[in-house]
């Protein structure tokens, strides 16, 4: 057992004046917009059905690809005059002021700021310098673990008594990075927190923790360098080749990320009263939920309100958690967070008596969370989703590559394909051409479905670019054929014992052509 006796004091969470809805996109890019379709009636799952760890993933997804918008009701984003410094020292301000705490007491500040629109080392100084202090100010980078990290390095750090009270302020500019046009903007949503980090009372504070490396999910993101329309340089985000590892690998890092958390500090999952899991999708909630085989109701989904804020959601989950009451003073929270390409972490606190800043401002249309998830989050029993393709069509790689003639394989794959999207889509009725374009078919959360499905039923390995440039469905078909076509090259030649030499050249020749 790792004892900690320092852990969080006060918290406060800062957010841009603008709230951007739905609206926004059905305005001013309405052709991006599926057109809303009528919900198909699933089949119930059965509980053994969920055979491995992405059955998880694809249960949860499953409720959310009937909306258009995927789940994503509310954002909100920066606006003219408005950065990731000034909402950092909002946010540390508050945390500051929640304890009457002067910034001279502070000893030592991190910060980590995701997308910031400064470009190379992050905010840590001018946010000191802001806040008139002279004291060590450094930057931390974990993605969207990034303020968990910070907590484990500041209570490390205090328990050798090197410093005794170290503010930790996180932001994430996630519309700052994304073209609006963009489907993935939906997704993205602005803000900041802070905490403050300080000897508590015995057996407060944190307890153990598990940090593990996500390196297997790098190239899940793109960022690049690009310059804008004002001639200013920033970071461009888009999703990449390795988007599909975030959903292979989701249930694997939250238990074993948890479960060796919960081990280093000495409780049972069962001794904990509350969850703050990240929620950079709105099912991500319930993957968490579903892997650990916990109760909905110790899980808070601020999805719907906030979008995806990075490295800030285990800071506005706890406040939120705690300013509703949901956490109390001594009771043990477990808190998990998913950053791609970066690390993983669990930490296991004993609630203090933590002081919380201002309340950010009311969603506009957000409905009760509660009622959200008790519509979305079903325990297995209840549950009445289903990933699977429908039955009515049976396909496997064997049977593709049993196929005599390039054009049987190409029959049985477009057959297949055809069918999935209409699945995916919820439109059993779809009428779809295979010259009609992908990018305006799907989505970024459809074409990870497609792509898993392909891996799973047919053994593909499918570039995400071939699910979002401009080509027809026909052209991905075609690139399906040509995989099984380089298979049956490779595979072991099985000549038959009753056919001579030149038939069986003329076959490997029809499998070239």
């Amino acid at each position: 057992m790792t004892a900690y006796q320092s852990g969080i004091s006060s918290l406060a969470v800062s957010f841009p004046k603008t709230i951007r809805t739905n609206d926004y996109w059905q305005q001013k890019y309405p052709e991006l917009i599926p057109q809303p379709r009528s919900r198909r009636v699933k089949r119930p799952i059965q509980k053994n059905s969920l055979s491995n760890d992405l059955d998880i993933w694809s249960q949860a997804v499953s409720p959310y690809l009937s909306d258009p918008f995927r789940g994503n009701v509310e954002r909100w984003v920066v606006d003219d005059g408005e950065s990731a410094l000034m909402l950092e020292y909002t946010s540390a301000k508050a945390v500051l002021d929640a304890i009457n705490l002067a910034p001279t007491q502070i000893d030592l500040i991190i910060v980590s700021s995701l997308f910031s629109e400064k470009l190379g080392t992050g905010n840590a100084v001018a946010l000191a310098d802001q806040l008139g202090l002279n004291v060590p100010a450094w930057n931390l980078d974990s993605t969207c673990s990034g303020a968990l990290i910070a907590l484990q390095n500041a209570c490390s750090l205090i328990q050798t008594g090197e410093y005794t009270k170290v503010l930790v302020v996180a932001s994430h500019l996630g519309s700052n990075v994304v073209e609006p046009s963009d489907t993935l903007a939906w997704s993205m949503g602005d803000g900041a927190g802070a905490f403050v980090v300080e000897p508590l009372n015995s057996g407060q504070g944190l307890l153990g923790s598990k940090v593990v490396n996500t390196a297997s999910t790098c190239g899940a993101y793109v960022h690049e360098l690009v310059i804008d329309q004002a001639g200013n340089p920033r970071y461009f985000t888009r999703t990449g080749e390795n988007m599909s590892m975030l959903a292979a690998t989701a249930v694997d890092f939250v238990r074993d990320c948890c479960r060796a958390a919960i081990k280093s500090a000495g409780v049972t999952l069962e001794q904990i009263d509350y969850f703050a899991f990240n929620t950079p999708t709105p099912w991500y909630s319930q993957v968490c939920v579903q892997a650990l085989d916990i109760s909905p109701e110790r899980v808070l989904n601020l999805y719907p309100h906030y979008a995806n804020i990075g490295p800030v959601y285990p800071i506005a989950n706890l406040y939120h958690a705690a300013l509703d009451g949901r956490i109390r003073e001594n009771d043990l929270v477990l808190i998990y967070s998913n950053g791609a390409g970066a690390t993983a972490a669990a930490m296991v606190v004993r609630w203090g008596d933590v002081a919380l800043g201002p309340a950010p401002a009311l969603p506009l249309q957000v409905i009760s969370e509660q009622d959200k998830v008790s519509d979305i989050l079903q325990t297995k029993d209840d549950s009445h989703v289903v990933s699977h393709v429908s039955s009515d069509i049976q396909i496997s790689k064997e049977k593709v590559l049993a196929a005599p003639q390039p054009q049987q394989k190409k029959a049985l794959i477009e057959a297949y394909l055809l069918q999935l999207l209409r699945h995916l889509l919820q439109h059993p009725e779809l009428r779809l051409e295979t010259d009609q374009s992908l990018r305006y078919l799907v989505d970024s959360l459809v074409a990870l479905e497609i792509k898993r499905r392909l891996e799973v039923d047919l053994g593909i390995q499918v570039p995400m670019i071939k699910l979002f440039q401009n080509d027809c469905i026909e052209k991905l078909v075609d690139f399906i054929v040509e995989q099984f076509m380089v298979m049956s090259l490779t595979a072991p030649f099985q000549p038959s014992l009753n056919r001579n030499d030149e038939d069986r050249n003329d076959d490997f020749q029809e499998l070239i052509l």
